[in-house]
């Protein structure tokens, strides 16, 4: 493990009221909305660490406050950074370097401060009463930066040696590459330790290289106007002698002329290629003067940041890059919008930051609770999905490609678009659903979220029964519940009869209370009773075999019935099935889109009145379809606050409208 940052607290900075990243990852990926402060808390770790901002960057300003703030800069508030650094046990140089910043030694930790407040002095009157307080401006400010526990511990010294260096994403990475000040290639070529003898010789070779150039007649004319005109222009005093040429014939300045081509016959230049490869060019070339720099022990470390590095780059390009970057040695931070860097992103490097009444909030999920097993299967998954969970506001996590298609159509049928509000809709592909919960889960990604997976209450093929109701059990955070809850399941009577269905709800319904919902049986068949039609209809635009339309018809007809059939169960599913789930799912998904969602679902419910939202107790009298609309409810109280079937005025249009979906 190379040194790197492991912990940053902010208070009061910008979109921070107090914002702590209690796991910072050694290699970082910030994500999150437009606005949320990710660069942001690029700026305040540059506060601490960084040697090239000047004092004057560091003595903030009104609009450097968090806006929340009771008091304000005229109040006297107060700013603090505190970023603490780890991955040096074995370090010998950095714990020198750190002594007077560490804090603990299990592991070696470092802590360095930035603190921007009012000055301490107290204004008082001639008879020694303290002054009332007058309004505070930037004047009545200084900032301090120290290591470890104590103030007078200065912080500079230990800049040189380990340092943060910020690239920001609007960066003119051919502009810095043809500026010899500030290009990367200079550090490298200047550490080369060059011969005398053959920069002598190279010099004279350049010398008589201009003097063959020289010897044209239309260049010597040239270099006589310039002179005339100049020295009309600036007078006798201060005449100068302009000369063309390619290169310095100085020997000690010849390495200031050396360019990067990128071909061997050298006529391809930096100005050739297209932005988003000067910009790697550029990152390139840091990071091998970084590397250099530190072999010859020039400083301890470097710690560097990239703002949104995507800009420019081909979808193809940004997964090869940094899925290098990210596994390589040097301590890398990034800022991105991009699904597709996150997508090759190692699991346990992410960092998510929200936007919250109280300031952004920030979560880690470097101490993320799965096996390296199951991070590898989440990368994986992170990867085929394109990161989408990431970035989401809310999660509902499905089983497969069915639900995919089913949900969000019925969420757009009750004008809840999930889009808009950023919720994905998130597959499993299975019924594995504990590390994907691990992930969105308070020790990750803190995201909101739903779990929905089918009942499979009929016993299948090796006599497993109520697969649905055990697999959300599994899922209790509550371990000692989980038990009870399963020897619960285990005492349930035979579907069908008495207290059957009593006791089935009442494990479903306390699984709704953790976030999960379970279904019947399975997806199609739990939508019979209130979109049978709509499923004959779909089926009937994607086969004309009369026999499997009547399968299917039959099939919705057995699911309304008081008994259900198995037989005439498993053929319509065998019909679906031959259509393929995903492209029936797409079908019916555009029917149930074009349904009026209130009136049935307010019809089924026996909820009357359009003035009032439809409530859970409502929803469950939906039948088999209700845990559905139960998760899309529980997301959309979450998302946007309001329930899934909100309030209708009255009007003519819709009194007494009740769709004949289903009948």
């Amino acid at each position: 493990m190379v040194l790197h940052i492991s912990r940053v607290e902010v208070r009061n900075f910008r979109n921070f009221r107090h914002l702590v990243i209690a796991d910072f990852p050694a290699h970082a990926v910030i994500v999150g909305e437009n606005g949320v402060g990710k660069s942001n808390l690029l700026e305040a770790i540059r506060l601490v660490l960084d040697p090239s901002m000047p004092d004057s960057r560091r003595m903030l300003r009104e609009d450097d406050i968090w806006e929340g703030d009771p008091q304000g800069l005229a109040g006297g508030a107060e700013v603090t950074v505190t970023v603490d650094l780890q991955g040096y046990d074995s370090d010998t140089d950095a714990k020198s370097v750190l002594s007077a910043a560490t804090v603990d030694f299990a592991p070696y930790t470092a802590r360095l401060t930035y603190r921007f407040a009012p000055r301490t002095e107290v204004e008082t009157s001639d008879n020694g009463l303290q002054v009332t307080k007058r309004p505070m401006t930037t004047q009545d400010y200084d900032f301090v930066a120290f290591a470890g526990t104590s103030e007078t511990n200065d912080v500079r010294a230990i800049r040189r040696e380990v340092a943060v260096r910020v690239l920001p994403a609007l960066r003119d990475a051919e502009g810095d590459l043809h500026n010899w000040r500030r290009s990367p290639l200079r550090d490298l070529l200047e550490r080369l330790p060059l011969d005398p003898a053959n920069l002598e010789a190279t010099a004279s070779a350049i010398a008589a290289a201009v003097d063959q150039l020289t010897k044209d007649g239309n260049v010597t004319k040239l270099q006589e106007h310039l002179t005339r005109r100049l020295s009309a222009m600036l007078g006798p005093r201060l005449a100068v002698q302009p000369t063309l040429g390619f290169a310095s014939s100085k020997p000690d300045e010849l390495i200031r002329a050396v360019r990067l081509f990128f071909d061997t016959a050298r006529r391809r230049g930096i100005s050739d290629t297209s932005l988003g490869s000067a910009n790697v060019i550029y990152l390139g070339l840091l990071l091998e003067a970084l590397s250099q720099q530190r072999l010859d022990e020039q400083f301890v470390a470097t710690l560097v940041a990239i703002e949104e590095p995507e800009a420019h780059l081909h979808v193809s390009l940004q997964r090869h890059l940094f899925g290098y970057l990210l596994r390589a040695g040097q301590s890398l931070v990034l800022t991105t919008h991009s699904p597709h860097i996150a997508a090759v992103t190692p699991v346990r490097s992410f960092i998510v930051l929200r936007a919250t009444e109280n300031g952004t909030a920030g979560v880690s999920t470097a101490a993320l609770p799965v096996s390296d097993d199951e991070a590898a299967d989440l990368e994986r998954y992170i990867d085929v999905s394109r990161a989408e969970v990431l970035f989401a506001s809310a999660v509902i996590l499905v089983e497969g490609l069915a639900e995919l298609y089913i949900l969000p159509a019925l969420a757009a049928a009750a004008g809840f678009d999930l889009n808009a509000y950023g919720v994905v809709v998130a597959s499993a592909h299975g019924t594995d659903f504990k590390p994907y919960r691990a992930l969105l889960g308070p020790k990750g990604l803190d995201t909101p979220h739903v779990i929905v997976t089918d009942g499979d209450a009929v016993p299948d093929k090796l006599n497993r029964k109520e697969a649905g109701l055990k697999r959300g059990a599994n899922l209790h955070p509550d371990s000692a519940r989980s038990t009870t809850l399963l020897a619960q399941i285990g005492t349930l009577p035979e579907p069908g009869t008495s207290g059957y269905q009593a006791g089935r709800a009442a494990v479903a319904t306390e699984l709704e209370d953790v976030g999960v919902y379970v279904g019947a049986q399975t997806l199609e068949t739990d939508l019979c009773a209130l979109f049978g039609a709509e499923i004959i209809a779909a089926f009937k635009e994607l086969s004309t075999n009369v026999t499997a339309i009547a399968d299917v018809t039959l099939g919705v007809a057995n699911e309304r019935a008081a008994t259900v059939d198995r037989e005439v169960r498993k053929k319509m599913l065998k019909r679906i099935s031959a259509l393929g789930k995903g492209r029936f799912a797409q079908r019916l998904a555009s029917h149930l889109s074009r349904a009026d969602l209130p009136a049935v679902v307010r019809a089924a419910a026996e909820v009357t009145s359009n003035t009032s939202s439809v409530d859970a107790q409502s929803l469950r009298r939906l039948g088999t379809a209700a845990y559905l609309f139960l998760a899309l409810d529980k997301i959309s109280q979450v998302a946007r606050e309001s329930a899934l079937i909100g309030e209708q005025p009255d009007t003519p249009d819709n009194e007494n409208q009740v769709s004949d979906a289903g009948q």
